[in-house]
């Protein structure tokens, strides 16, 4: 009984928990389709008013316009109004007065009854976060929590009031978020049509165009008057033709009727840091339609004067030029570059669209009453108008801009300074249409514009040809990237004017993303016809600047040979006694003209009647060599009757003047009498590839990286692992590298490389990157490096050695990126010797020379006149310091004390020394600094890489050679670290990123002693034949080099010498009393010889001994036999599938071998017993590095990531696998020693291995 109750209880209690499961399951899911079909709706209903919406900007412009709506027609009469309307309105402005003034409002709901509910606050909307509520995954989660909270309920025993509690909060959470969807809706169809209506519409400002009404009368007087003060400062000093005397601007008005903004459009889908928009404006001040009869009474024309005053003192008038009611109407783009720092707006550029119209009267004589305006003379308007257009097109009119460089102009830099250097390549035209004339002949040349007509530079004339070849570089100074430069091709004429063939228009905004461009085609254009091509490089080098540090400082930039010198002359004072000895009483009209190098490149305006004129004129020139550079002022007078003459000058060393400024010295004394203020702006440029510009600094010393390893290196490969290698930079430039190795994330170089500085704030650092065959190399972290803890001078001002090879551990970092794996390197310094320039020795030579020429020269009486006049110079100077002494006595003053001259501590320089060559060779480490000045190819397009020693990737690449023939007349530097037995390899190829190894793009070469290089050509220049390589008979091949040499004071690491690496030469002679392997007592003996783990030779397997003999020889290169390890193995060869038994081993000690000198050791195998003789000799040689991580040689046994130095030609294996026995001496390594002595003239010779991948440097 008492089970069946319990039974029917339990089954009650289910049944009830059962039903109102399925209640609230049903419940909710009736709410769930609900809320999904109204989502669904609200869905479907946005997404068609968004497809609408945005349809409209889609619009043909074609179309017929809608019909006018009368809610929106501003020219209509509004309709009328529902009835009982103005009465609600009326009521419910007293209600809002009633309830300001304080008063209570009784009924809420007459308050309210208007308003929408939708845009009232909700209790979610007070408590709950935006964040977590308005979309799709919000409403989903809510559904779910929802049904799992009916589901507790009811498992509970919980009923509808639980329920209706738990929907409650559901449909308020929904109605909250289903708001905020349709909003951010509304908002971005709304946004969205706006940007639509941005890209295709006008915008009105009507706004602005108001405001400039009521302040243009208030500003109007302050703007004439400023305008005239400003424009008479300046015609007071401008120089004027005879016979007028003088010009004054009398009256200046743009009348009361200010200009106005038509339209502005903005393009909203540019780059993110340009802002580029249209703005439409006209200045009509005749049309009066739309002035009040107030401002008409009150309307005053646009009206100029210049009185132009003709004639000499009192016979003289003034004539007044009138220009009355001028008219302007234009379409201007204004383009804004923006950036991140302070003033946040680098560059403004504005450009007329298209030109302009413009309307004016001119009355040139006759006044405002009896004037006459030109513009009546038949032919006249249109020409001056077209002449207008001419000069303002080149500057303004698209895709010409005129800019402004807001950042450089508050920093107060002038915005006319020259930020980068453009170096452009004419090579030649295809196609040239000249002119159409009956006899008349093609004469072209190029011409370089910025805008507007002043030249910047040419290229010579190719005579009586459609198809000209010039091959030319010019260097052009650049202010701004947003200038379009102007090449126009022009046919010259001897009798007459030179003809336009067309132009070619090269915007400057192009280099920003790739700053050279190579073999670009540009389309000669003459008013709207093509006219051929033009085919040009454009390359940008802009100005090196200090980088801003963490700490706010400004590290200096990098101190390079070539770069813009901006130099300024201020004022001079003191030119009445020279111009008194040299004019009299004349008048003296001082101009200064300025000379670089004894070139001509600037002359100042004409300072009238005055000796202390003040010009503050600069100018930029580019400058390729600091040191050897010199400049002279040389100050004149203008004589009306007999023309200029020279007065005084001043001839300075740049270098100098720098120095000078530094010091906060801006005045010098010129010769013969006067002084003149001048400074002087050093920008540095680095202009590698580019003719003319090698300019050289002599390094204060060399730094040694020993690059050990990395860990743990940033993977930047989506497959596989990144190819390391480590460069040296130096304020940004690449000095050297380590090789590559691949595939690896943890690599270890163990190598050396160097890097040369010329000041002891240069910026260094170690770059570990990742090589790409295709596209640039990547950077996996830098580790920088203060040169200034490793750089020390002594007492004497010299700078000393700093050899450490502490270990150093930097973590490699990235701009914008976390730290990521580690660089373990040391460091040291080596400081150069200060020896003295033979150019600076032979000036020294010469100055000494012509001094004891004149000295000789002079009579008797001459020296006494000398001698009498420095007597009296020191007599004057004495009584002039007495009587002063004197004066100040009698006044009762006490006699002043000359104080002692107390010298400020200067840092002493060390005495250069006097080295001839046969002194400089006794160093045997030393930078070898070369100049390529010229060559001579059988083929166009070739590039010079000079390699030394045994170097993977050349010291130096020189630009691309333009035709067979070509001057280079670039520096370049490589440092030799035993002078005695160092190689130099030149060779021209076609790729500038060829490595030694790639011999493909190799065309000639050229291999001998550098020694015997610097003694040819030191100082002077030398001709070096080329010889072609296998394939190439074009012709003879030869470059052009001069030399010099700088020692260094190093001291060589054991692994740096020469006579650490080269070829090492083993017979594996015989084996004694080797262990037994066979059932019979015997063995099947055999050699395996391992270097660094890697298998490099095997002998023939001698059966059946315990004593073989197998005198079998073979050689392999050795990278460094301090560090190899060279392990000998032998084996007894077995039949069968097992691996071959080992009977022992024995390493090998290589270290102290006599080069050159064969030795015999008998090897104590680790085995049970045996012995193996080897004989040995090791010959140094240089063995060039190669890239670790690919198969060097193929048939080789070595897996592929570890071989450095592999085996040469000949010297034990082929494709086939493992060669047995001595087959070097038939066919091997004499073939190669063949080859590399036909390109050497002293049978020099330099060992390479292959790679098989390029690595860009």
């Amino acid at each position: 009984m008492s089970d069946g109750n319990s039974n029917g209880k339990h089954k009650s209690v289910f049944g009830k928990t059962f039903g109102a499961v399925g209640s609230v399951a049903g419940s909710t899911l009736g709410a769930v389709g609900n809320v999904a079909g109204t989502t669904i709706g609200a869905a479907t209903n946005v997404a068609g008013k968004a497809i609408e919406i945005g349809t409209l900007g889609a619009v043909s412009t074609e179309r017929p316009p809608p019909p006018p709506d009368p809610l929106w027609d501003m020219h209509r009469d509004p309709p009328p109004m529902p009835a009982g309307y103005t009465a609600h309105v009326e009521k419910k402005k007293e209600r809002r007065k009633r309830l300001n003034a304080g008063a209570w409002v009784d009924d809420l709901a007459e308050e309210f009854d208007d308003d929408d509910f939708r845009d009232r606050t909700t209790f979610l909307e007070t408590y709950l976060k935006d964040k977590f509520y308005g979309d799709w995954y919000h409403n989903a989660a809510i559904i779910f929590v929802t049904a799992f909270f009916s589901w507790l309920v009811a498992r509970f025993g919980g009923g509808l009031i639980w329920l209706t509690i738990i929907c409650a909060f559901t449909s308020t959470y929904y109605r909250t978020s289903i708001l905020r969807v349709r909003r951010n809706v509304r908002d971005d169809l709304a946004r969205e049509s706006a940007m639509t209506k941005l890209e295709t519409d006008a915008e009105t400002m009507e706004w602005l165009n108001s405001f400039v009404v009521k302040f243009w009368a208030i500003y109007l007087p302050t703007l004439n008057a400023m305008v005239i003060d400003t424009t008479n400062q300046v015609l007071s000093g401008t120089a004027t033709p005879t016979p007028i005397d003088g010009l004054e601007l009398k009256r200046f008005t743009l009348g009361t009727k200010p200009p106005r903004i038509d339209l502005v459009r903005t393009y909203p889908k540019t780059e993110e840091d340009i802002i580029v928009m249209d703005w439409g404006f006209s200045f009509t001040p005749n049309d009066i339609e739309d002035l009040t009869s107030r401002q008409l009474k009150d309307k005053v024309n646009p009206l100029v004067e210049l009185a132009v005053r003709i004639g000499k003192g009192v016979i003289s008038t003034g004539m007044p030029v009138l220009v009355q009611d001028m008219a302007f109407k234009g379409l201007i783009q204004v383009k804004i570059k923006l950036i991140t720092s302070f003033p946040h707006i680098q560059t403004a550029s504005v450009s007329f669209l298209r030109p302009p119209y413009f309307d004016f009267v001119l009355k040139p004589i006759g006044g405002e009453t009896l004037g006459f305006d030109i513009n009546f003379i038949p032919g006249l308007e249109g020409f001056i108008k077209g002449m207008v257009h001419d000069n303002l097109g080149p500057m303004f009119y698209d895709p010409n801009a005129f800019t402004v460089n807001v950042q450089q102009m508050l920093a107060g830099g002038p915005n006319d300074a020259a930020n980068g250097v453009l170096a452009v390549t004419i090579y030649n035209t295809r196609n040239l249409k000249g002119s159409d004339s009956i006899g008349n002949t093609v004469d072209p040349y190029v011409k370089l514009t910025f805008g507007g007509d002043k030249e910047l530079a040419r290229t010579s004339t190719k005579f009586d040809t459609n198809t000209p070849k010039w091959n030319e570089t010019k260097l052009i100074l650049v202010s701004s990237l947003s200038e379009a430069l102007n090449l126009n091709v022009l046919d010259f004429n001897d009798m007459r004017k030179d003809k336009p063939i067309g132009t070619v228009t090269f915007p400057l905004e192009q280099l920003q993303s790739e700053p050279e461009m190579e073999n670009v085609v540009g389309k000669i254009v003459q008013n709207g016809k093509e006219r051929g091509d033009l085919i040009f490089d454009a390359r940008y080098f802009p100005v090196q600047t200090g980088k801003k540090l963490e700490d706010g400082t400004i590290e200096p930039p990098p101190q390079l040979n070539t770069g813009i010198l901006r130099f300024t002359v201020h004022q001079c004072k003191e030119l009445d006694q020279a111009a008194r000895k040299a004019f009299g009483a004349s008048g003296f009209n001082p101009f200064a003209v300025y000379y670089v190098d004894g070139k001509e490149v600037h002359t100042t305006k004409l300072m009238k009647r005055t000796t202390t004129p003040i010009w503050d004129e600069a100018h930029e020139v580019l400058v390729t060599n600091k040191i050897a550079t010199t400049l002279t002022i040389v100050i004149r007078t203008d004589k009306e009757l007999s023309g200029s003459a020279d007065i005084a000058s001043y001839k300075v060393k740049l270098s100098d003047l720098l120095a000078e400024n530094e010091k906060g010295n801006d005045w010098f004394r010129m010769n013969p009498g006067g002084r003149i203020r001048m400074t002087a702006q050093w920008k540095p440029v680095a202009m590698a590839g580019i003719s003319g510009s090698g300019g050289y600094i002599p390094p204060i010393g060399v730094l040694r990286f020993h690059v050990k390893k990395a860990v743990d290196l940033r993977n930047l490969e989506t497959v596989g692992k990144v190819d390391p290698y480590v460069r040296a930079m130096v304020n940004n430039y690449h000095k050297s590298q380590t090789i590559t190795i691949y595939g690896e994330l943890n690599p270890e170089w163990d190598e050396v490389i160097y890097a040369t500085i010329t000041g002891p704030n240069e910026k260094i650092s170690l770059e570990v990157m990742d090589a790409e065959s295709t596209g640039k190399d990547r950077l996996l972290g830098e580790a920088a490096l203060d040169a200034s803890k490793l750089i020390q001078k002594n007492e004497k001002g010299e700078y000393v050695t700093f050899d450490d090879n502490a270990e150093r551990t930097a973590l490699l970092t990235m701009p914008g990126r976390a730290p990521k794996g580690q660089l373990l390197y040391t460091a040291s310094f080596f400081p150069s010797v200060s020896i003295m320039d033979p150019d600076d020795i032979a000036e020294e030579e010469r100055i000494k020379k012509e001094a004891e020429e004149k000295e000789a020269a002079m009579t008797p009486e001459e020296k006494k006149k000398r001698d009498d006049e420095e007597k009296k110079k020191a007599d004057a100077k004495a009584k002039a310091d007495k009587e002063a002494a004197k004066k100040a006595g009698a006044n009762g003053a006490t006699p002043p004390v000359p104080a002692p001259i107390v010298e400020e501590p200067k840092s002493q320089e060390p005495e250069k020394l006097r080295l001839g060559i046969e002194e400089l060779v006794q160093y045997q480490s030393g930078l070898l600094v070369f100049k390529i000045m010229s060559g001579t190819f059988s083929k166009p397009d070739v590039y010079i890489q000079v390699f030394f020693d045994d170097q993977l990737y050349p010291s130096y690449v020189t630009g691309r050679s333009h035709g067979r023939k070509s001057k280079f007349e670039e520096v370049g530097d490589g440092l030799i670290r035993e002078l005695e037995f160092s190689k130099i390899t030149i060779r021209a190829v076609t790729k500038d990123t060829a490595k030694r190894s790639d011999t493909d793009d190799v065309i000639a070469e050229f291999t001998g002693s550098t020694l015997a290089r610097l003694k040819q050509g030191y100082n002077k220049a030398v001709s070096i034949p080329l010889a072609a390589v296998s394939g190439d008979v074009g012709g003879a091949n030869s470059v052009e080099f001069l030399f010099k040499y700088v020692p260094v004071k190093m001291v060589l690491s054991p692994i740096e010498t020469f006579d650490n690496q080269g070829i090492l030469m083993i017979t594996m002679v015989d084996g004694t009393s080797l262990p037994a392997a066979d059932r019979r007592g015997k063995s099947d003996p055999y050699c395996v010889l391992e270097l660094n783990g890697e298998k490099v030779f095997k002998t023939k397997v001698i059966k059946k001994t315990l004593n073989p003999t197998w005198n079998e020889s073979f050689q392999m290169p050795v990278s460094s036999r301090i560090s190899a390890k060279l392990e000998l193995k032998v084996y007894d060869w077995d039949m069968g599938p097992a691996d071959d038994d080992f009977l022992g081993g024995s390493l090998i000690d290589i270290a102290k071998l006599q080069p050159m000198n064969s030795e015999q050791q008998i090897l104590t195998l680790d085995g049970a017993s045996g012995q193996v003789r080897v004989s040995l000799q090791f010959r140094p040689d240089y063995i060039v590095k190669a890239i670790k991580g690919t198969a060097a040689l193929s048939g080789t046994l070595a897996v592929p990531g570890m071989v450095v130095a592999a085996p040469i030609k000949g010297v034990g294996f082929a494709a086939g696998g493992v060669v047995k026995g001595a087959s070097f001496l038939r066919h091997g390594f004499k073939s190669k020693e063949k080859r590399a002595g036909a390109t050497a003239d002293d049978g020099a010779s330099i060992l390479t291995t292959s790679t098989s991948r390029r690595s860009r440097f």
